[in-house]
């Protein structure tokens, strides 16, 4: 067991009063540090507690790795009490912090796969899996709104302002996306995988809210129209009429 500053651990972790590092576990072997972390509690002469801390449930995620450690977050939160713009901190029943929760779902809109997440990120697909599951199930995915707007159907663009590459897909912020994940673009669909696509896709917006997880089923539609163009042009020249 490695001897680790508390007050050197929380300048790390980029933690601020009123919060405080209660306890640490650092595991060389296993390339781990758990760090248990609780509001500070007001003391008076001789360290004695001036009045006792609320009643508080204990959350984990895991966070951002320090170099080659995985690090893992306990923290006392009292019930009711909010905390946003707390990076360290999660969303209640996700795996991760907001912190490294916006790393794995920027990988997400880059098209990423779930394996290759785990692999790059040093991360257990299981951990990946449920975060991925849960944003897809409505939770809030824990990522900060993107200061670019999502595409609206009242702001009309060229419409085939297209990739470069592929020139029968249009770009992904043409209307035309959210009128097809709205069904408001009815399709002749001959190809099987796309309507399986579109059926699970649209069965998972009635449950979403999050605008960023709406914004990356968009692009996933809009990826999948790019990766098999081949074989959609049936689809695609009924999208070119709009």
């Amino acid at each position: 067991m490695i001897s680790i500053d508390k007050a050197l651990l929380r300048q790390l972790l980029l933690i601020d009063r009123p919060w405080e590092v209660r306890e640490y576990r650092f595991d060389a072997r296993k390339r781990r540090c758990d760090v248990w972390v609780a509001p500070e509690v007001e003391r008076g002469w001789f360290g004695r507690e001036r009045k006792p801390a609320l009643p508080a449930q204990t959350c984990s995620w895991r966070h951002l790795s320090m170099g080659s450690i995985h690090c893992h977050l306990h923290v006392a939160l009292v019930q009711g009490q909010e905390h946003p713009g707390l990076e360290w901190l999660g969303e209640p029943g996700m795996p991760f912090t907001r912190a490294l929760s916006q790393r794995v779902f920027a990988m997400f809109n880059q098209g990423v796969s779930l394996p290759s997440v785990c692999a790059l990120m040093d991360l257990s697909l299981q951990d990946v899996w449920r975060y991925r599951y849960a944003i897809d199930s409505g939770k809030p995915s824990g990522v900060a709104e993107a200061p670019m707007p999502a595409p609206v159907l009242a702001t009309p663009r060229a419409p085939w302002a297209d990739e470069p590459g592929h020139p029968n897909v249009p770009d992904l912020t043409d209307p035309v996306w959210l009128r097809l994940l709205n069904a408001d673009l009815g399709l002749d669909i001959k190809v099987l995988s796309l309507k399986l696509m579109l059926t699970r896709v649209r069965s998972q917006l009635e449950l979403i809210n999050d605008e960023e997880v709406r914004l990356l089923k968009l692009r996933e539609l809009h990826r999948y129209f790019v990766k098999n163009e081949r074989v959609l042009t049936h689809e695609l020249a009924q999208l070119r009429q709009g």
